[in-house]
C-alpha cells in the first residue's frame, strides 16, 4: 500500500454565493456538533447521540475591494436567507475522488467587520450555521 498523502491546505477554495474568497481565507473548517442525550436509570446512565448541527468556520483578511471579503460576506447577509457554500481542499484542481468538495447552504449572521492589532491584517470570523448536512461530491457540480 502507498503511503497517503496528507491533506496540505495551500490551494483551498472556499465559495460564498458563489464568490471565490481563495485569496484571503486564512482558515476553513466544516464541523459538526452532535447533543448528547444522557437516559439515567436505576442501572446507570447512557448516553445516546441527537441531533447532529453543522458549521462553517472561517477566518478572512478584511478587504474592501471589489468582488472581496467585505462585498462578498455583507452581501450574504443582507440577502436575509440561506446562501450556498462550497469548499474544495484543492482549488486549482477539478473535483474528483481524490479532491471531494463539500457544499451546501449556510445561513449567514453578523460578523465583525473590522478586527486585529495595530500594524496587523484586519481579520473577519464567522462561525455560520449550515442547512441540513453538508453535501460530499466527487463529480464537479454544474
Amino acid at each position: 500500500m502507498a503511503t497517503p498523502l496528507p491533506l496540505i491546505l495551500r490551494d483551498c477554495d472556499v465559495f460564498i454565493d458563489g464568490e471565490s474568497l481563495k485569496c484571503v481565507c486564512e482558515h476553513v473548517e466544516l464541523t459538526p456538533d452532535t447533543a448528547i442525550t444522557t437516559v439515567t436509570t436505576f442501572c446507570g446512565e447512557t448516553d445516546y447521540p441527537g441531533i447532529t448541527k453543522w458549521s462553517l468556520v472561517a477566518t478572512f483578511v478584511q478587504s474592501f475591494d471589489v468582488a472581496a471579503t467585505e462585498e462578498i460576506l455583507s452581501a450574504a447577509v443582507e440577502s436575509g436567507g440561506p446562501v450556498p457554500f462550497q469548499i474544495v481542499p484543492y482549488g486549482s484542481q477539478p473535483i474528483s475522488g481524490t479532491n471531494p468538495a463539500w457544499s451546501g447552504e449556510v445561513i449567514p449572521q453578523p460578523y465583525a467587520p473590522i478586527s486585529g492589532d495595530a500594524g496587523e491584517a484586519s481579520t473577519i470570523d464567522i462561525e455560520w450555521s449550515v442547512v441540513g448536512e453538508p453535501v460530499k461530491s466527487i463529480t464537479p457540480l454544474p
